[in-house]
C-alpha cells in the first residue's frame, strides 16, 4: 500500500536550451503537508529502480492536473534521475517553450514533486510526477525563476572587469575563465626546507645573523651553557685548531714511540693525523713495527702537570677553576 505526498523543492536557473537539473528530494526525513517520509539510500535505490523500469519519461505538469484525470498539458519531461548522495535525488528535465516563458515571467514560481510513500516504513519508493504551482505544499521554499536580465548584466559587467584586470579584454568568456582557473589552481611555490627555517629561527633566538657559520653557532651555544666563561667565535676557532694540533702531535708521538712510523715519515704522519685522526688511529692499530723499539730509560719523577694554552681555554669555557683542574688532572 502506498500514499501520495506532495512537496516543494527549489529549482535552479534555466539553461539556454531549456534543460536543467531539478532537486527532487533531499536526504533524510522530509516534512510535507501530507505527512513525513524517509529518503535514504534504500529509498533512492527503489525510486531509481522504478524509474529505470519504465520506458516513458515522467511528466512535469501544471497544478498537478495529471492527478485529476482532466486535460493535463505537459510543462516538461523528466528524462533522467540522478543520485547526488548527500545532496539528494535530482532530475534532468526538458522544459517546453510555454513553461519556459511562464518561468521567465515568474507566472509560475514553485516546483512540487509527487511521490509515492510506502506506509510500512514511511519510505519514498517512486516518483509519480512533478507540477508547477503557485500553492506549494511547503511554505517558505525558494521560488522557481530564471535569471533576470539585471543579474545577467551584472555578471557580464563583473566578467568584463575581471578580463581587463587580467589583460584579457579581447578574449572570450571561456578563455577568461580558463585563465582564472590557472591562477587559482597553479602549484604554490615550494616552502623553504624545514631544516633551513629552523636554522634561521635558531640563529635569531641566539641573536646571530642568518649568515652566521657553524663555529659561531657552537660558540654561542657554549656561551649560553656557561655565560661566565664566554669565548668569542675567533677564540673558539683558535681553540679548535690547537686541540686538533695537540691531538695530532700525541698520535704521531705514539706512532714514533711504538716504532710503527719511521722518523723519515713524521711529516706524512702529521699531515695524515691532522686531516683524519680516526683514520690514523685505525692505521696504527694494524700497522707493523718498522723501527726497532729501544726500552726507554727510567726517568725521574716528573713535576706536577701544568695546563697548556689550549687546556686553559677549555677550562675557561667550561668554568673549571685552576684548583679543580690541578686536583683531577692526573
Amino acid at each position: 500500500m502506498v500514499q501520495r505526498a506532495i512537496m516543494l523543492l527549489p529549482l535552479s536557473a534555466l539553461a539556454p536550451d531549456g534543460t536543467q537539473e531539478i532537486q527532487i528530494l533531499p536526504r533524510g526525513w522530509v516534512k510535507s503537508a501530507r505527512g513525513t517520509f524517509l529518503v535514504d539510500d534504500q529509498a533512492v535505490a527503489e525510486i531509481l529502480q522504478a524509474f529505470n523500469a519504465r520506458q516513458n519519461d515522467i511528466v512535469v505538469d501544471y497544478e498537478h492536473q495529471t492527478l485529476s484525470g482532466a486535460e493535463a498539458p505537459a510543462a516538461g519531461w523528466i528524462t533522467r534521475l540522478i543520485d547526488k548522495g548527500p545532496d539528494g535525488l535530482w532530475a534532468q528535465v526538458q522544459w517546453n517553450e510555454r513553461a519556459r516563458q511562464y518561468i521567465a515571467n515568474r507566472e509560475y514560481r514553485y516546483l512540487s514533486p509527487v511521490i509515492l510513500v510506502r506506509k510500512s516504513d514511511q519510505r519514498a519508493v517512486a516518483l509519480h510526477s512533478v507540477g508547477l504551482t503557485n500553492t506549494p505544499a511547503i511554505d517558505g521554499m525558494q521560488p522557481v525563476a530564471a535569471k533576470d536580465s539585471a543579474e545577467e548584466d551584472g555578471n557580464m559587467d563583473f566578467l568584463q572587469k575581471l578580463a581587463a584586470k587580467l589583460g584579457l579584454a579581447d578574449k572570450s568568456e571561456a578563455e577568461v575563465l580558463e585563465a582564472v582557473d590557472k591562477l587559482v589552481y597553479a602549484p604554490k611555490q615550494a616552502p623553504a626546507p624545514a631544516e633551513m627555517v629552523a636554522h634561521k629561527e635558531l640563529l635569531a633566538l641566539m641573536d646571530l645573523p642568518e649568515t652566521a657559520g657553524l663555529s659561531e653557532a657552537k660558540a654561542k651555544v657554549l656561551a649560553l651553557k656557561n655565560p661566565s666563561g664566554y669565548v668569542r667565535a675567533e677564540e673558539f676557532k683558535t681553540l679548535q685548531d690547537k686541540l686538533a694540533q695537540k691531538e695530532r702531535d700525541e698520535l704521531v708521538a705514539e706512532a714514533l714511540r711504538s716504532g710503527k712510523v719511521a722518523p723519515a715519515q713524521k711529516s706524512w704522519a702529521e699531515t695524515y693525523a691532522l686531516k683524519d685522526p680516526e683514520g690514523f688511529r685505525t692505521y696504527l692499530a694494524s700497522a707493523p713495527v718498522v723501527v726497532p723499539v729501544q726500552p726507554a730509560p727510567k726517568e725521574a719523577e716528573e713535576p706536577a702537570r701544568q695546563p697548556d694554552e689550549a687546556q686553559l681555554l677549555v677550562n675557561k669555557m667550561l668554568g673549571i677553576s685552576p684548583d679543580s683542574w690541578k686536583k683531577y688532572a692526573e
